[in-house]
C-alpha cells in the first residue's frame, strides 16, 4: 500500500500528539549521536564560556604583569640612576679623601720635622740647664759650708759670750747677798754639759757649788729639762766625779725670759738671772 500525502499528515498529527513516539521515530531516523548533539553543543559552549573567562581573567593577568614589568623597569632605571650618582659621589668622596689623606700625611711629615728639631733644641737647653744646675748646685753647695763653718763659729762665739755674760751676772748678784767665790769655770762636765760653775762660800760660810745653765730664751721646756737633770742621781756623781760636790744650788741665766718660763722657775725654786738683774730667787739646795 502507498504512502500518500495525507498519511504523513496524520502521522505528524499522531506524533504531536505523543511526544514520546516522536522521540522514538527520531532515535531510529538521526540515531544516538545525533540526538546527543544538542547536549554537546551546549556542553561546548559553556566550555567556550568558560575559556573566553580564563582567557579574560589571563589578559588581565597579562596587563597585570606587563605593568609590573613597567614598574620593574621603571624602578631598574631609578636604581641604576642612583647607582650612578652614588658611583659618582663615591668617586668624588675618593678624590676628596685621597686629598685629605694626602694633606694630613705632609703635616704629619711637618709635625715630625718640627718635634725632631724642637727636641733636638730641648735637649741641647736641658743640657745646658743641667750643667748650670751642677755649677750652681757647687756654688751654693760651697757657700753653703762657709755658712755652716761661719754660724758654727759664730755660735761658738755667741756661747762664750753666753757664758761670760751668766758667770759675771750670778756672780755679781749673789756677791752683792753675800756669797763669796773662789773658783769659777765655764763648760764642764763631760764636754760642756754645765755651763757655768760657781764655787764658794754662802753668808754663813757654808761651801756652795752654784751650777748655772745659761739660755739665750728661756722656755718651759728648758726649765722642765734643767729640774730633772739638777735632781739625778746619775749627773750629781759626774759632778762629784768632776771635783763638784755639793750643796748644789742651780740657777738659770737667759738673755730673756717667757712668762711660763719664769713661773715654771719659781714652782721648781730655781734661781734666774737676766742681763737686768735676779728674777727669781734661788731656793732650792740639792744635798
Amino acid at each position: 500500500m502507498p504512502f500518500t500525502v495525507s498519511d504523513f499528515q496524520d502521522l505528524l498529527e499522531i506524533l504531536q500528539q505523543h511526544p514520546e513516539w516522536r522521540a522514538r521515530l527520531l532515535e531510529t531516523l538521526l540515531g544516538e549521536e545525533f540526538l546527543a548533539l544538542p547536549q554537546q553543543m551546549h556542553s561546548l559552549i559553556q566550555a567556550q564560556q568558560r575559556t573566553e573567562e580564563q582567557l579574560a581573567a589571563l589578559t588581565a593577568e597579562v596587563r597585570q604583569l606587563a605593568e609590573a614589568q613597567r614598574r620593574t623597569g621603571q624602578q631598574v632605571e631609578e636604581l641604576a640612576e642612583a647607582q650612578k650618582r652614588l658611583t659618582e659621589e663615591f668617586a668624588t668622596y675618593r678624590v676628596q679623601t685621597d686629598q685629605a689623606i694626602r694633606e694630613l700625611a705632609e703635616a704629619q711629615r711637618r709635625t715630625h720635622e718640627e718635634f725632631v728639631a724642637y727636641r733636638s733644641s730641648t735637649d741641647l737647653r736641658l743640657d745646658e740647664l743641667s750643667r748650670e744646675f751642677k755649677a750652681y748646685r757647687e756654688s751654693t753647695d760651697r757657700r753653703l759650708n762657709e755658712i755652716s763653718r761661719e754660724l758654727k763659729n759664730l755660735s761658738a762665739r755667741v756661747g762664750m759670750t753666753l757664758e761670760e755674760e751668766a758667770e759675771d751676772m750670778v756672780w755679781w748678784v749673789l756677791k752683792e747677798k753675800g756669797y763669796r767665790f773662789s773658783e769659777a769655770r765655764q763648760a764642764v762636765v763631760f764636754d760642756g754639759e754645765l755651763d757655768v760653775v760657781l764655787i764658794g762660800e754662802t753668808p754663813d760660810g757654808e761651801s756652795i757649788t752654784v751650777l748655772v745653765e745659761s739660755k739665750t730664751r728661756l722656755g718651759r721646756r728648758e726649765v722642765h729639762a734643767w729640774a730633772q737633770r739638777v735632781r739625778s742621781e746619775g749627773f750629781r756623781k759626774r759632778l762629784g766625779k768632776a771635783g763638784l760636790h755639793p750643796p748644789y744650788i742651780p740657777y738659770f741665766f737667759a738673755m730673756r725670759a717667757d712668762p711660763v718660763a719664769v713661773e715654771e722657775v719659781k714652782r721648781a725654786g730655781i734661781g734666774l738671772v737676766t742681763p737686768r738683774g735676779e728674777i727669781v730667787e734661788g731656793t732650792l739646795v740639792i744635798r
